[in-house]
């Protein structure tokens, strides 16, 4: 049978065509998300792992148990360490396979006055040795170009820098107690090391966190794993000195050895592993316990001094195999309903196809085929167009997955990656989903008897048994889950909130069906009433004839036959009003989905930055100087002062946060959404503080806890002299979430404003902050500008923030960048496989009625009038389902937006709120799905038409 299928496959290829090709589409899919989530976890992978500057650390501060000659057990006889101690353990680390470098570092803190001044600063001092990796991002940028003994370099990243000079002694005492007898402390004694001055040097990112001993930028958290920082969120901003281990601190380490004093020094053995030989993203398994034989085998040689090794990498690894697995199941739950259009319209092609077969199955039958041999015969063709189709998609994801991001507005860093595991999924996906497409009509037309089977000319769907209960009870739940999107309620949220029941049977039937609604119909409930909705409306009812034919009056006797070949073949028309409508209302989901979750986050950015750039400033004292350095970059248009206080307010019993603003300024500089600000408006309110400074936009919670309203007044004291009644001229924060129910927030970490001349008046008082908001003229940028603030070296800068950074900072996450790639992708291929779907079903359609279109032109229909005549069919049906499933997908997206903003209030609380957007982006996406999917039906029309009617003419000559 499967030779015989090949065979078939070959002669027919026209016919499998139809198939090959949407297996191909949801194969290339199906491998492109497949694809997607190992570059982006392989990425995320390389992110964590580039986070972690040393990957083994042996901790041998202070001391070690040294064991006596001969004994093979550990005595707890305690040493101070000595560098050789320091140099065997390296010498024994270096020694087990795998580790590629190792490297020893000491260090400690210490209070030094610097010269000629009394003035005393908080030093770290560390000591790098000669094959110390820092040398690789160390750069000398005045000075020696090698440290000798008790020589220093200077990070010029240090406040103290700008206080020292090339030549400068920096003198560093330690005082040590000398054991005396009987237990007694004995002698104090007093080591000191007098360091010069020998250079000043810039630190890269890695340089600096193993000079200052942050080895890893990480931490594990609950469900997501591991939250990777960057860098320079956590970067070192004391004072730096650097030494070197061979030349001075091994000395100092022996000099307290020496002395059999403990140590003020954290010596470490520093270990990196040949990370190329031992981790293979592809075998995270494998990677995780080569890294740990190579930990082991190091524990297993040094612990007999009673030291250890921690590694570094396995919470990384460990991590990355939850990522990708995540992100495969968050990509694949994404991208469902472009499958299960695949498998419907793989089903609908074989369907037509298979009745085009019919003397082919008909003859079979006569020459003694069984009905088993031709399912499998079936069968084995499906095989064989879902190895090749999966063969084909591998091929084209790789080829284009980086293109279909970039057409669609994302972003494709690196170089798409694929692993053996993916590979083998995707051709056991093909060829299940070209199974599961066949199989039902297969089953069907191996069913069929000789007779039946040699009338060549009867549409399949006439003698398909059609039940009424099934689509009643899918309509019913996708409308419920339709009018849920439509009033925009979570039922989960909700139940959270409501009051709590001691009815067991009650609380499991409400647990049963809220996670049936919200993790179930959630994601089916559209498809369902899709499926519901054309098998009633359209196949189950005249309703839909009776439309399309007063639609098409104005065609008068071709409108006529064409309604007539629609109402003709319902089915059809439902599984094509079905296919249609799904995308186009998945096509909005998807896009309306990425397009408010991208809109959230990037007000939610500005609105936490406060501006295009914020400067948060250590101290308030110097602002006025430092915001006018600021004004003076290019590219500054406008900066403002933005105090933040606190004053106490006795209804509360609380004290309250208060921002200070230039009411004239801050409107124009500042990031504000005026749907924030209630009451008399945003305007209104800020042009009312310009003229009174005893007034007040109050936090809403506060005012609705102390039931205040606007012209009402609140009062606050400032420490013991000042107490204020400020009259409240608005209302600043969320109230409730959007819907039929209202649910109040509850107390979020908000503020109110008040007038700048109402801190002046109490300055003192208490302690206070500021930060300078900046706005850019337009075309500047925003990180070129933030990294010149910082250049500023002003000591009241704390932070500098951009928006065009944090950003930026976003877009690099590759689990964030890869869930928006695949969402992207998503609608592409999803109105990819409409289209197509609708050109084969329009295709296969058309042939098989070849005989019915000649027959009407021979009849005396031009070509013309024919191809009119189709269009009408086609067109009603297609118009009919894009409004359906605009209509739809516009409620989908408005209930997502909707509950979303619901489920803020049990999660982490955002005071931006998450709306209904539809960027200029994603309406080219959704014009370009109508445009697809109208040309999917007319061009197969066109072509069909002028074939049937060209070859009636060449018969005719």
């Amino acid at each position: 049978m499967l030779s015989y299928a090949f065979k078939r496959v070959i002669r027919s290829w026209k016919l499998f065509a139809a198939l090959l090709l949407g297996t191909v589409l949801a194969s290339t899919f199906f491998a492109g998300i497949n694809i997607g989530a190992d570059t982006a976890a392989k990425q995320n992978l390389d992110q964590q792992l580039s986070r972690v500057s040393v990957d083994i650390v042996v901790s041998a501060s202070g001391g070690y148990f040294e064991p006596k000659p001969g004994q093979t057990t550990i005595v707890t006889e305690w040493h101070p360490l000595s560098s050789a101690n320091v140099t065997k353990i390296a010498d024994i680390v270096r020694s087990v396979d795998g580790i590629e470098s190792v490297e020893a570092a000491s260090s400690f803190y210490k209070d030094i006055q610097l010269p000629d001044s009394n003035e005393t600063m908080f030093f770290m001092l560390t000591g790098i040795s000669n094959a110390s990796h820092v040398h690789d991002g160390l750069t000398v940028i005045n000075g020696n170009h090698s440290l000798r003994e008790n020589e220093t370099y200077v990070w010029a990243g240090s406040a103290a820098a700008a206080k020292l000079k090339i030549g400068d002694t920096l003198r560093v005492n330690f005082s040590i107690w000398i054991n005396g007898r009987d237990g007694g402390l004995g002698n104090e004694i007093t080591l000191t090391l007098n360091l010069t001055v020998a250079g000043f040097v810039q630190l890269e990112d890695e340089a600096l966190s193993i000079a200052t001993g942050q080895y890893c930028y990480y931490y594990p958290e609950f469900v997501t794993g591991l939250t990777v920082f960057p860098r320079e969120e956590y970067a070192f901003e004391g004072n730096l000195l650097i030494l070197s281990w061979e030349e001075t601190f091994a000395r100092l380490i022996d000099a307290f050895y020496n002395l059999a004093s403990p140590s003020y020094l954290n010596t470490y053995v520093l270990a990196y592993l040949d990370r190329e030989q031992l981790i293979n993203p592809w075998d995270i398994s494998g990677s995780m316990d080569r890294v740990r034989t190579v930990t082991a085998q190091i524990n297993n040689k040094i612990s007999v001094y009673g030291i250890y090794a921690e590694n570094n990498l396995e919470n990384i690894l460990s991590n990355y195999q939850f990522t990708v697995s995540a992100m495969r199941l968050n990509f694949i739950v994404i991208a469902l309903p472009v499958f299960f259009v695949a498998w419907y319209m793989g089903t609908t092609v074989s369907d037509v196809s298979l009745n085009l077969r019919r003397r082919e199955i008909g003859l079979l039958l006569t020459k003694g085929f069984s009905r088993g041999q031709l399912l499998r015969m079936f069968l084995g063709e499906a095989a064989l167009i879902g190895l090749l189709g999966g063969i084909i998609g591998v091929a084209l994801s790789l080829l284009l997955n980086p293109l279909f991001v970039r057409l669609s507005g994302g972003e494709f860093s690196g170089t798409a990656v694929i692993g053996p595991d993916t590979i083998i999924l995707v051709l056991v996906f093909s060829v299940v989903i070209t199974f599961l497409s066949v199989f039902q009509p297969s089953r069907k037309a191996s069913g069929l008897n000789a007779v039946e089977a040699l009338t060549e000319y009867r549409y399949v769907e006439e003698v398909k048994p059609y039940r009424k209960k099934l689509p009643w009870v899918a309509f019913i739940l996708g409308a419920y889950k339709i009018i849920m999107f439509l009033l925009g309620i979570n039922l989960a949220v909700i139940m959270m909130g409501a009051p709590p029941t001691t009815n067991i049977l009650v609380l499991i039937l409400l647990g049963i069906w809220i996670f049936f609604d919200v993790y179930v119909l959630t994601y089916i409930g559209p498809l369902l009433f899709f499926w519901g909705f054309t098998k009633i409306f359209i196949r189950g009812s005249l309703k839909f004839q009776e439309l399309t034919t007063k639609a098409a009056k104005f065609l008068g006797d071709l409108g006529s036959l064409a309604t007539k070949n629609v109402s003709r073949n319902p089915a059809r028309t439902a599984s094509i009003a079905f296919l249609i409508a799904l995308i186009i209302g998945y096509s909005f989901q998807a896009t309306g989905a990425y397009a408010s979750e991208r809109d959230q986050e990037i007000r939610e950015i500005r609105f936490n930055v406060g501006a295009d750039i914020s400067v948060q400033l250590n101290t308030i004292v110097n602002a006025s100087k430092t915001m006018s350095e600021i004004e003076g970059l290019d590219g500054v248009a406008s900066t403002v002062l933005e105090y933040t206080f606190y004053g106490a307010s006795p209804g509360m019993g609380e004290s309250i946060t208060l921002k200070a603003v230039d009411p004239k300024k801050w409107l124009e500089i500042a990031y504000h959404e005026d749907e924030l600000f209630t009451g008399e408006g945003v305007t209104a309110a800020f042009q009312r503080m310009t003229t009174d400074n005893e007034t007040i936009i109050l936090d809403r919670w506060i005012a609705g806890y102390l039931k205040l309203n606007v012209g009402e007044e609140i009062a606050v004291t400032f420490g013991e002299n000042y107490s204020y009644n400020l009259e409240i001229v608005g209302f600043f924060g969320p109230k409730t979430v959007s819907g039929p129910i209202q649910i109040e927030l509850w107390r979020g970490y908000y503020w109110s404003y008040v007038p700048e001349g109402l801190y002046y008046a109490v300055n003192g008082t208490g302690s206070a902050s500021g930060r300078i908001l900046v706005k850019l003229e337009p075309g500047a940028d925003g990180k070129t500008l933030a990294e010149n603030i910082r250049n500023l070296n002003f000591n009241d800068i704390s932070v500098v923030y951009s928006v065009e950074e944090q950003l930026e900072e976003r877009e690099s996450d590759p689990f964030y960048s890869g869930q928006m790639n695949i969402q992207r992708i998503s609608v592409i291929f999803a109105v990819l496989a409409a289209s197509v779907g609708t050109a084969l079903v329009t295709l296969v359609s058309l042939r098989e009625r070849s005989k019915e279109v000649s027959i009407m032109s021979v009849r005396g229909l031009s070509f013309k009038q024919s191809a009119m005549m189709l269009l009408v069919e086609n067109l009603a049906v297609i118009i009919f389902s894009m409004l359906l499933g605009t209509f739809v997908g516009l409620i989908i997206v408005r209930g997502n937006v909707a509950a979303a903003n619901f489920a803020s209030i049990y999660s982490a609380p955002s005071i931006i709120p998450y709306r209904m957007v539809f960027p200029l982006d994603t309406l080219l996406i959704l014009t370009t799905c109508f445009a697809l999917i109208f040309a999917s039906t007319i061009i197969p029309v066109i072509l069909m038409a002028r074939r049937y009617v060209s070859r009636l003419e060449r018969m005719v000559r």
